[in-house]
């Protein structure tokens, strides 16, 4: 009779076993994910601010008064030199 509860014991043992590995692998596919999700948003961020930014430099280049509004705000906004330098420079002209 103690080698049946022995052998089941050691059958639970088993499973207990492959259930905790699958629940890593569980926890493994969802930090995946959400690590691929992270990247699909920060690539989807950068994106809008490249177009958003291309934007306001066409604009920019073709609307004086709208170059000064930009610029003003700019110079407002940035706070390291090498910043203000990238935009005060080459918009001043």
């Amino acid at each position: 009779m103690s080698q049946s509860i022995d052998a089941l014991d050691k059958k639970i043992d088993a499973q207990l076993e492959k259930l905790k590995q699958l629940k890593a692998q569980k926890q493994a596919v969802q930090n995946r994910e959400r690590t691929k999700r992270k990247e699909q948003e920060r690539k989807e961020e950068t994106r809008r601010k490249i177009l958003v930014g291309s934007m306001y430099l066409k604009r920019m280049a073709e609307d004086e008064n709208f170059n000064q509004q930009v610029l003003s705000h700019l110079d407002k906004y940035l706070t390291e030199e090498r910043d203000r330098k990238l935009f005060l420079e080459n918009f001043n002209d």
